[in-house]
């Protein structure tokens, strides 16, 4: 069951019935190859939490972050625009690779320090120096790609490529949920922890 056949990956069922589950092969835990499936098929795919709104309050506020840093490691930017319109999109900028955002703060516009290229707080491409005249230039390609995100009360969420809806992600914590005044509620740094816990994450 746990040996790659075919050129594919063997399918595993679990069982609804719990008396008759199994748990997954010891090589789920190890093996790197199923750590590479993992991040392209589960983390890439699924909802990831970033922060509260509160975060990126104000109209002209960027916050840089990774995604998942360590695992899928993308580069992204909160955003709120001049419209109070909240963004996320890829923090790479679209000519040669360089990050764009490299600390939270306020901007007006989003300029990559390579080649001097300028973005608007929602990714449109602005100006880039020494580029007028270029034929076919700019085109879609040059604006910072836009990253789906969603809100649950003051939760912001984004996922790269979902597989599924939000709305099926927050359904079951709307119910269960859904009576609390999560908006009026407010992180306290005093009475927060962090634990790093090295253990396999499917566990």
């Amino acid at each position: 069951m746990s040996e790659k056949r075919d050129g594919a990956w063997p399918a595993w069922e679990i069982d609804a019935a719990i008396e008759r589950a199994s748990t997954l092969p010891a090589e789920i835990y190890g093996d790197p190859r199923y750590y590479e499936l993992a991040r392209e098929r589960i983390f890439a795919r699924s909802w990831q939490f970033v922060t509260d709104s509160d975060r990126v309050r104000h109209p002209g506020q960027v916050l840089p972050w990774t995604m998942l840093e360590g695992c899928v490691d993308e580069p992204l930017l909160l955003t709120r625009d001049a419209d109070d319109c909240l963004h996320c999109l890829s923090n790479v900028c679209t000519h040669r690779g360089n990050i764009v955002v490299e600390g939270e703060g306020h901007a007006q516009v989003l300029r990559c320090r390579y080649h001097g290229r300028r973005f608007a707080l929602d990714g449109r491409f602005l100006s880039m120096p020494e580029f007028e005249g270029v034929a076919g230039f700019p085109s879609e390609a040059d604006n910072l790609p836009q990253v789906p995100l969603k809100s649950w009360s003051k939760f912001l969420f984004t996922a790269l490529d979902p597989a599924f809806s939000f709305d099926e992600l927050v359904a079951p914590m709307q119910e269960r949920l859904g009576w609390l005044s999560l908006d009026e509620y407010r992180f306290d740094p005093a009475s927060s922890r962090e634990y790093l816990v090295r253990a396999n994450w499917a566990l």
